[in-house]
């Protein structure tokens, strides 16, 4: 099984590509590069990230989404796309049709992204699992955002909408890059939900983000689901939120721009074609012997304490 379908993966992901020298068929990949290469790796495995019985699975889908992980990190980082590369493991009940169809819906994704799959590898395995490292490029390191950077009187801003965890999320790529030019201080994509990433970048600025629950944007589906309509009671509005801030899997882009930029930074995302951005909180400095973290707070200004994903060992 493996030859052969190491075969029909090289037919079906070969394409041309100016920047891809020696691609899928050799022993590595050759790309021509720019001066700053930012790299991330992500994975799903199943039992953890998916269930093949869940109704709704689909191996498309699932490829899609282990592509859009990874890429959703460079987006973060305001990279530009560059390649992929997958390492697949594939256990005796999956087989090759699937496996096949899960490469697939990566495809779609990287012609959308302007991503070429250069390269991987395929092993046996007790459960299924894809691994991804994608590559992004910059001219130099000024280009780039990281985690750490706010600071004290910026505002915390998010793009789209959150809690929804659509089967196939789209990275911010073009956003993260329009954000990074717009004088962005930091950056992190919203993989392990609004409660945890958030918090990471209270930590790597050295401050305290201040989150308001009623100024998050839910998820339309999120929002019939619980009943967020006119007249509807603040307690069930803010229980929504807190769904919302809870949720993984969104890949939106939560950000810290100075009050300044504000205008520059809507700009930059309407040009460049993306969701509008929603103001969310402020990032305040840290009083004596206060550590780094996120604070969210109701319509009265009263703390709420919520938690994002994190994996159990």
């Amino acid at each position: 099984m493996e030859l052969s379908l190491i075969e029909s993966l090289a037919a079906r992901l070969r394409r041309p590509d100016p920047r891809l020298l020696v691609g899928i068929g050799d022993d590595a990949a050759v790309v021509r590069s720019l001066p700053v290469c930012v790299t991330s790796v992500d994975a799903v495995v199943e039992n953890v990230h998916f269930r093949l019985d869940h109704p709704s699975f689909t191996f498309a889908d699932l490829g899609w989404r282990a592509l859009a992980a990874a890429l959703s990190d460079i987006a973060a980082m305001g990279a530009l796309p560059g390649e992929a590369y997958f390492a697949l493991g594939i256990p005796g009940h999956v087989g090759e049709r699937n496996a096949l169809a899960l490469m697939e819906g990566a495809e779609q994704l990287a012609r959308h992204t302007g991503v070429t799959i250069a390269g991987g590898d395929v092993v046996s395995a007790p459960v299924l699992f894809a691994s991804v490292t994608a590559v992004g490029w910059a001219h130099s390191p000024e280009e780039l955002l990281t985690r750490a950077g706010a600071q004290p009187g910026d505002l915390v801003g998010v793009t789209g909408r959150l809690g929804a965890r659509p089967p196939r999320p789209w990275p911010r790529l073009a956003q993260g890059r329009a954000l990074a030019g717009a004088g962005v201080h930091a950056m992190i994509d919203l993989s392990d939900g609004l409660a945890t990433d958030a918090s990471h970048l209270a930590r790597a600025g050295g401050v305290r983000l201040h989150v308001e629950l009623s100024q998050l944007p839910l998820a339309e589906g999120l929002a019939e689901e619980a009943g967020l309509a006119e007249g509807v009671a603040k307690e069930e509005r803010l229980a929504g939120a807190c769904v919302a801030a809870r949720a993984g899997e969104d890949y939106e882009l939560c950000f810290c721009a100075s009050a300044d930029a504000r205008e520059r930074v809507e700009r930059a995302l309407h040009d460049a074609s993306g969701p509008p951005v929603t103001w969310i909180g402020r990032v305040e400095a840290l009083a004596d012997g206060e550590s780094p973290a996120t604070v969210f707070s109701d319509e009265r200004g009263e703390p709420v304490e919520l938690h994002g994903y994190e994996h159990r060992w």
